[in-house]
């Protein structure tokens, strides 16, 4: 019985990918042999990308983080439950590590009315490592730009989890107050 049922598959696969070979499905003739050979390119083996070293990962990690606070008044982590302060016209960035491809991701609750959105951005949280080809996953920041339009003090509140997991407590919720003068 297993082998007549081995044939019956055998067979139809073999019917349902075969199809005649028509002239069209021919490879088109070379007209000098020499000259095929001379462009064919072998294919090479895979090379593992080079790591960095320990002093370019960190050198990597530091001109990224001095990039992400350029310009901007910058709270990250070490915020948590503190206080900032800024001028009117001045933009806010509050940058926090979480785990997007996992689905952990950090949203805005409360907002104070004198701070407008001013952009979402996220970057890699090892960048020697993760921008080389092929490293897939892992932590990063993300971030929210706030554009302080009028003097006031208020509280952002930022909560970590997965969107569509509305019934589960947050993994983190990260307070900050500002405040904003003329």
């Amino acid at each position: 019985m297993r082998l007549l049922l081995t044939a019956i598959a055998a067979l139809a696969l073999g019917a349902c990918c075969h199809s005649p070979k028509t002239a069209a499905d021919a490879p088109a003739p070379v007209a000098d042999p020499a000259a095929a050979e001379e462009t064919a390119v072998e294919p090479t083996e895979w090379q593992p990308p080079i790591m960095p070293t320990a002093e370019e990962a960190a050198k990597a990690a530091a001109e990224a983080q001095a990039a992400a606070e350029a310009g901007v008044v910058y709270a990250g982590y070490d915020k948590k439950g503190g206080e900032v302060a800024l001028k009117v016209g001045e933009i806010l960035r509050i940058e926090l590590e979480s785990i997007p491809t996992a689905g952990y991701v950090w949203n805005l609750g409360e907002t104070p009315a004198f701070m407008t959105p001013a952009g979402e951005g996220g970057r890699a949280t090892d960048p020697a490592h993760q921008s080389l080809p092929g490293f897939t996953g892992g932590n990063h920041y993300l971030s929210f730009d706030f554009t302080a339009t009028a003097p006031g003090t208020g509280k952002f509140t930022l909560t970590e989890g997965r969107p569509w997991e509305s019934d589960e407590e947050p993994m983190d919720t990260f307070e900050l107050t500002v405040t904003v003068t003329e």
